[in-house]
């Protein structure tokens, strides 16, 4: 039975010519199977959809890309990836591929990662595979050289390096979420480092409790020639400010802390020195090494954290950061998650005696300080007070109280780089 081939746009077009008066034969072509219909002595031209844009030679798409690469834009994107969803979709990474290079993408549908790698490939297709189960083929090849061949119409990715080879099963990418945006209506650049940095130093103290609203995502923004962020739940706030060094326009944004959490995995020590961010139809896109982070912002009235930080102190203590984190440490051992990790502070004689009781036992360690005004007992979270500290670079910090129910808040011995805040326990 002759056949014709030609292709226009997005479709092939198969043109089969019947013999007279006979029925036209279930056949299986390199493009699919058709099903048994009767025909006239006539022309029929089937037509078949390639949704990876490949045409009727480039059905099977091949990919030739160096393993290490492929494996950091995964895991940079799956970074965006749910460990479980409804949508098996989701846990997929979607492929795409042009003539030089390859582009990763993951989501969760609150937050995108688009990572770019150089690739020489056959053409442009698009096809969805299962995130895990690909990072870690990835990640164990033997050899820095991959070959990857996708057949379209089986939906199946082959992977080649040194003697290993195997098949992953994939998904159609038109059911992937597609990420629409205008133009952003603010760009600025920002250090890699510091917001890296900022990250670290303020999201550990956003509120995990989703019944918070807005204090579960970070305070970004750019005033007084600092860019800063505020993180604050109900026993603990992070204030960090790192300077500019160009001018920029006064703004403010509130992002996710887990969101924010996961991008800072994905900052690395390579590549660029900055970060562009854009601000675009609620979202805030940061682009850095190839790699594009599209977050979810935050709808709503931030905090007045400034009205929180005045508090007039009675009782300063300048101390050694390490040695404090290290007898926090030591008591923590006998406190009770029942009775909020609480340890004691009592302050006097230029000496902090740290204690701890619980039903097993008891201890008590006797810091030297510098002290300045009253003698104070006070109670705090342990838990809350090592990250705090652990936040902090100086080697020494000063903590400044009122009284035993007033917030205790931390200063750095210069400056005002960063401001941290622990509401204390009532002692019993």
């Amino acid at each position: 039975m002759p056949k014709s081939y030609t292709h226009s746009n997005n479709r092939v077009f198969v043109r089969v010519f019947p013999q007279p008066k006979s029925p036209l034969l279930t056949q299986d072509y390199e493009f699919g199977e058709f099903s048994t219909v009767s025909t006239p002595p006539t022309t029929i031209t089937i037509f078949i959809y390639i949704n990876n844009n490949a045409l009727a030679k480039g059905i099977v798409m091949k990919i030739y890309c160096n393993k290490s690469e492929l494996y950091r834009a995964l895991n940079n994107a799956i970074q965006a990836v749910p460990s479980r969803s409804t949508s098996k979709i989701l846990e997929g990474v979607l492929i795409e591929t042009k003539e030089d290079e390859m582009i990763i993408t993951g989501t969760d549908t609150f937050m995108v990662v688009e990572s770019k790698l150089s690739a020489k490939c056959d053409g442009i297709a698009d096809f969805v595979a299962p995130a895990a189960l690909f990072a870690n083929i990835i990640g164990k090849l033997p050899s820095e050289d991959v070959m990857m061949e996708y057949d379209s119409v089986k939906r199946v990715l082959s992977i080649q390096s040194g003697r290993y080879r195997s098949e992953v099963i994939c998904f159609d990418s038109a059911e992937f979420p597609k990420v629409q945006m205008k133009e952003p209506q603010k760009n600025i650049t920002l250090n890699k480092e510091s917001v890296r940095k900022l990250i670290r130093k303020t999201a550990f103290s956003a509120s995990a409790d989703e019944i918070n609203g807005i204090l579960t995502g970070v305070l970004c923004e750019i005033g007084d020639g600092n860019f800063r962020m505020v993180a604050v739940d109900a026993f603990r706030m992070a204030i960090y400010n790192e300077p500019l060094e160009d001018s920029i326009d006064a703004f403010k944004v509130v992002i996710p802390a887990k969101q924010l959490n996961k991008m800072s995995k994905i900052i690395s020590d390579d590549g660029d020195e900055t970060i562009r961010m854009e601000l675009v139809d609620e979202k805030a896109v940061f682009s850095f090494d190839g790699t594009k982070v599209t977050l979810n912002t935050m709808n709503g009235r931030y905090i007045d954290y400034k009205r929180i930080i005045k508090v007039d102190s009675t009782t300063e203590v300048r101390i050694q950061k390490d040695e404090l984190i290290r007898s926090i440490d030591r008591a923590s051992i006998l406190t009770q998650k029942e009775n909020n990790n609480m340890i004691k502070f009592d302050i006097q004689d230029d000496l902090l005696e740290i204690s701890a009781l619980d039903n097993q036992g008891n201890m008590n360690e006797k810091i030297e300080i510098i002290q300045k005004g009253e003698d104070l007992k006070i109670g705090f979270n342990s838990r809350y007070m090592i990250d705090i500290l652990r936040s902090i670079d100086d080697e020494e910090v000063v903590l400044y109280m009122r009284d035993n129910v007033s917030p205790c808040i931390f200063r750095p011995l210069q400056g005002e780089r960063y401001l941290y805040l622990a509401l204390p326990i009532r002692i019993n």
